[in-house]
């Protein structure tokens, strides 16, 4: 796919600058993919740039039952949203956050495998043997939060990923579904597209030359972005006055695979670390009937492993970070 640019552009390359984007901004939307009907279409998309929009994702009734929890749960707890008593400044990184919502919520269980979704996602892990969660949460920007600055960034990555052969299958990925229309007005998602095999931002400006590009990824709510955890990304503010939710998850890549570095035949990549060290899995997930749901919530980090240990013990769930939420 050919991103045109528009024409006011900064392609100075200053490495001061480089961290809030060389202002190569996409004057083309973001293509969008049913995930339904073009799931191969869609994956090598992915594969190709290291993001992909999915749309419609979510349907309507699934709308109306996410947006209901954000207005139940914002109202019976707030402390949980950054609200209340223990209010938090909208703070430019994440605005209102709900970061453990699946510890006293079965009803989002649901969605945890999305249908729609889910099969790309495990596609691009390897397999659905291969994928294993790593967080949910839901955010939102607030009417009238204003403006701010977000540095382009990525999230975890592996060193190795700039010299594997194949690079695919990604490590981490995170699929953020917007539960309100984004448009240039809202905040929005924006990626670097193809940045994901590259060290710095600086670096992707200098090695993609032309094809360097900033895509702020609208769309109406229902659309769902998959992303490269290694892909440079910022958020955009919009006007400042208009809101927007999204919910965030994020999955890792597990099992071994065998792969090659230039210098072997024989190297073997690992399963990825646990995404956080502070993310807990409730006992009806961590401790599944179903095998295959005890693999998916099978990726424990220490806080984790403490509390199984503990028998779920809640005073110990309240004593680790965001535990008490």
């Amino acid at each position: 796919m050919t991103i045109t640019l528009k024409p006011q552009e900064n392609t100075s390359g200053d490495a001061s600058i480089a961290d809030q984007g060389f202002g190569r901004v996409a004057a083309v939307p973001a293509v969008l993919f049913d995930p339904r009907r073009q799931q191969q279409e869609a994956i090598r998309f992915f594969t190709d740039n290291g993001f992909v929009v999915l749309s419609p994702c979510l349907t309507p009734s699934e709308l109306v039952a996410l947006n209901e929890f954000f207005d139940r749960t914002q109202k019976q707890r707030p402390d949980a949203w950054g609200l209340g008593t223990r209010r938090k400044p909208h703070h430019r990184e994440q605005g209102l956050i709900f970061s453990q919502p699946l510890l006293d919520y079965p009803e989002l269980d649901g969605y945890l495998q999305h249908p729609a979704s889910f099969p790309i996602v495990s596609a691009l892990l390897g397999g659905a043997e291969r994928v294993r969660f790593s967080e949910l949460n839901l955010r939102e920007t607030p009417d009238n939060a204003g403006t701010g600055s977000m540095n382009f960034h990525h999230d975890a990555v592996r060193e190795d990923r700039l010299l594997r052969k194949p690079y695919m299958p990604c490590d981490w990925l995170c699929a953020i579904h917007y539960l309100t229309d984004v448009s240039d007005q809202t905040p929005a998602f924006c990626v670097v597209p193809k940045s994901n095999q590259f060290e710095t931002l600086k670096d992707a400006h200098e090695g993609l030359g032309n094809e360097y590009v900033e895509l702020p990824i609208h769309g109406p709510a229902g659309s769902c972005v998959l992303y490269d955890t290694a892909t440079y990304h910022t958020r955009l503010d919009g006007d400042g006055k208009k809101s927007r939710r999204t919910w965030h998850q994020y999955y890792a890549r597990g099992g071994w695979l065998r792969s090659a570095l230039p210098t072997t035949d024989k190297y073997q990549r690992s399963p990825t670390p646990a995404l956080t060290d502070w993310n807990l899995f409730p006992e009806r997930l961590a401790m599944h009937d179903d095998p295959k749901m005890r693999l998916f919530f099978s990726h424990w980090n220490t806080a984790q492993g403490e509390w199984v240990a503990s028998g779920f013990d809640e005073q110990v769930r309240k004593s680790m970070p965001r535990g008490d939420q």
